[in-house]
């Protein structure tokens, strides 16, 4: 059995899932119906709504093609995807996040995009947002929005505290915090989430996996880096609580009613931020810097969702007329403007629109110092292992010798 044929074959033993007979997407005869099209988004309300106010205009440009918009919840569509293709329902297009698209293409369930248009039609995009996109030498994907997160900071609680930069090294963070921490307030929260904790990885030269994919998560860097974020916690600069219940919501809370200075977090948290007043009515008090330096570099994870296609479905060419429209330039502004992503195509930027919205400004800036997170099949699966871990360590259940090393295993498994 190939490699490929063995992941499928354990997946669907996994969810019990009988497989039905794939249709050939060659078999559509010619006929003067419109072609009909169905396209899940893994979009809030609000995002959903532009995209189906999108694919209005699509379809007032392409009269032969009609689409059926579906939204589905982000944590389980990924499962709901696979579950769909294999099983002959019905899906032509599907926004992925970019960290299930190696799985995707190594299941052999996407569309390649070079069987359908020339490289030119993708040569637009950013070098960073394609990259991701690619497996064995194949595009698998157009990405519609990018995502990588910065340092979030309360301009007028560091003002107060006499400073007037945000921290640009890991030790001035330290420093920063410690200051802005008393009377109620706290200077930084640390998330026990694995993604937030590799801009600290990077800083002090560690990380997952190397270039040659060795697993590097127990060297002696990865363990400074790991060890920092664990003395955040011991000096009493973080939040207060015993656990990472309900994490999110609280760092989102405690940063705009002003109850911490700091955050790390990437362009998909502007709208709760500026949605929920407090500290942020007026965003001028909002602050965006690149992630801290340290003694081995500096770094964030780039991410980000993209738009692909059913290698099972009976419309591929006009799928792929779906994915380029609602991927181009204007609609990238469009969205960039309503919701503060970051653009994949490099013209966007030199829009004028653009060009004044400080949070678009503030979050590009960090695109300078992104780097790409692990691009295998096995990559969430490697984040949920070390979280896990992530957690015990953070809340002193066990040493970061021992959590590293609890990782490495669990990765070393896996990946065999």
């Amino acid at each position: 059995m190939t490699k490929r044929g063995a992941r499928l074959s354990a997946w669907l033993t996994a969810i019990a899932l009988i497989v039905l007979p794939l249709v050939s997407c060659s078999g559509a005869g010619e006929s003067d119906e419109p072609v009909q099209l169905v396209f899940w988004t893994t979009t809030d309300q609000a995002q959903t709504t532009f995209f189906r106010n999108r694919i209005e205009a699509f379809m007032e440009d392409h009269p032969g093609i009609q689409v059926r918009v579906e939204q589905h919840e982000f944590p389980f569509a990924t499962n709901e995807f696979k579950t769909a293709v294999l099983g002959d329902q019905t899906v032509d297009v599907f926004r992925a996040d970019n960290s299930w698209v190696p799985e995707y293409a190594d299941l052999d369930i996407l569309y390649p995009l070079d069987e359908l248009a020339p490289a030119s039609r993708w040569g637009g995009f950013s070098a960073s947002a394609i990259d991701p996109l690619l497996y064995e030498g194949r595009l698998y994907g157009l990405p519609s929005v990018m995502e990588v997160p910065a340092l979030l900071y309360n301009k007028r609680l560091l003002s107060e505290a006499g400073f007037t930069s945000p921290p640009a090294t890991m030790d001035e963070l330290l420093v920063m915090a410690k200051k802005l921490t008393g009377g109620g307030r706290y200077g930084l929260f640390v998330s026990e989430d694995s993604y937030y904790a590799l801009p600290y990885l990077w800083a002090f030269g560690g990380g997952m996996l190397t270039e040659e994919g060795e697993i590097e998560i127990a060297s002696d860097n990865s363990r400074r880096a790991l060890a920092f974020m664990v003395r955040l916690r011991q000096e009493g600069v973080t939040q207060p609580y015993a656990d990472f219940t309900d994490w999110y919501s609280r760092m989102i809370g405690d940063f705009t009613s002003g109850k911490s200075a700091m955050i790390m977090n990437g362009p998909w948290a502007i709208g709760d931020i500026l949605s929920t007043g407090g500290q942020f009515r007026s965003n001028d008090y909002l602050g965006i810097a690149p992630m801290p330096k340290g003694p081995g570099g500096q770094g964030s994870p780039i991410g980000g969702h993209s738009l692909v296609i059913n290698k099972y479905s009976q419309h591929p060419k006009e799928s792929m007329e779906l994915i380029a429209y609602l991927t181009d330039s204007e609609t990238q502004v469009r969205q960039s403007l309503a919701f503060k992503t970051l653009p994949t195509q490099t013209a966007a930027y030199a829009d004028t629109r653009l060009a004044k919205d400080r949070i678009v400004q503030g979050f590009m800036k960090q695109l300078a110092t992104a780097k790409a997170v692990p691009s295998i099949p096995e990559a969430a699966k490697l984040f949920m292992d070390f979280t896990h871990q992530l957690n015990a360590m953070l809340l002193g259940k066990e040493t970061v010798d021992t959590g590293v090393r609890e990782i490495e295993k669990a990765w070393e498994e896996l990946m065999n």
